[in-house]
């Protein structure tokens, strides 16, 4: 099969300084194994000033991105909580799909910018929590790949599903119905490690979240986060906070014999698309370090 494209979510691991981030990013265009970034909306992206700066600060060789639309999905949900694609209210699947037509208008914006459409996926999430229902969901991919999105490709990325009486990080649908989603809608599917090893509290659940979503070929995007069952910098036990491999972090149970065996059976996929690295790092690491909790994640799952 094609190689997938290699994104890394740099956004997880920017510095806080501005011309430092651009050094990052910079930094990051050198580096011959890292083809795409995975951009955080709202973030950047969605105030037409800081879009600028990102389109600009964006190496120009980067034309195959991901848009994830889990912050501000995590953000609204805490304003009001009936909302998501996947909402059984009315009211609150209406507001998502307004949320999900203000990210197309950032990518139309953002191509206007850089002179082509660089954003090849968006991710997308089955909120809201708890009570998210299969069939809002259907009903809201329908409307929404009706639209108009210049060639950008819409992805389910799951999250850990609802399970009564474990505290929730997400708590969104079970993988096996956005599974039947996609095969009804015809988009994709990404699994990020982290958040299947959170939903289950089991290191195994996310070699057999990709078993299922490739087997149903379906699998579009495969991101390694770490999880970990103890508190760390990154947050408190089970978060979903993106750590990095084992041992960069020792807490986290994403090493390097795990992520190659999710590899192993994506790269057997032929829908998969693109794989990718996003992992926090401690707040006084330098650029290149910063640059090494990436590298040392795309050497475990793509070195042959």
């Amino acid at each position: 099969m094609i190689q997938p494209t290699f994104v890394v979510g740099a956004y997880a691991s920017l510095p806080q300084n501005r011309d430092d981030q651009r050094k990052y990013y910079d930094l990051l265009g050198d580096q011959p194994w890292v083809d795409a970034t995975e951009i955080p909306y709202p973030g950047n992206i969605a105030d037409p000033a800081d879009r600028d700066w990102l389109a600009d600060a964006l190496p120009t060789l980067w034309c195959r991105n991901v848009i994830t639309a889990i912050p501000g999905t995590v953000q609204t949900l805490g304003r009001n909580p009936n909302f998501g694609l996947a909402s059984p209210d009315d009211d609150g699947r209406h507001a998502a799909l307004d949320f999900f037509d203000s990210i197309r208008d950032a990518i139309s914006a953002m191509a206007d910018r850089r002179g082509a459409n660089d954003v090849a996926f968006v991710e997308l999430h089955s909120a809201l929590t708890g009570h998210a229902d299969a069939d809002a969901m259907r009903r809201s991919l329908d409307e929404l790949t009706d639209r108009d999105w210049f060639g950008t490709r819409l992805v389910i990325e799951h999250c850990d599903r609802f399970i009564d009486g474990q505290k929730p990080e997400k708590g969104f649908l079970p993988i096996e119905s956005e599974i039947d989603i996609c095969r009804q809608t015809g988009v994709g599917l990404t699994v990020n490690w982290g958040r299947s090893c959170v939903e289950g509290r089991d290191a195994g659940l996310p070699l057999e979240h990709v078993a299922a979503a490739a087997q149903a070929g379906v699998l579009t995007g495969l991101m390694f986060s770490g999880a970990g069952p103890e508190a760390t910098q990154y947050g408190y036990e089970w978060i979903d906070g993106h750590l990095p491999m084992n041992p960069d972090e020792p807490t986290s149970l994403m090493d390097a014999e795990r992520m190659r065996a999710c590899m192993g059976v994506a790269m057997d996929c032929e829908s998969l698309e693109y794989v990718g690295a996003k992992v926090c790092v401690p707040a006084d690491s330098s650029l290149s370090e910063r640059v090494g909790y990436l590298e040392r994640i795309h050497h475990a799952v793509m070195a042959r």
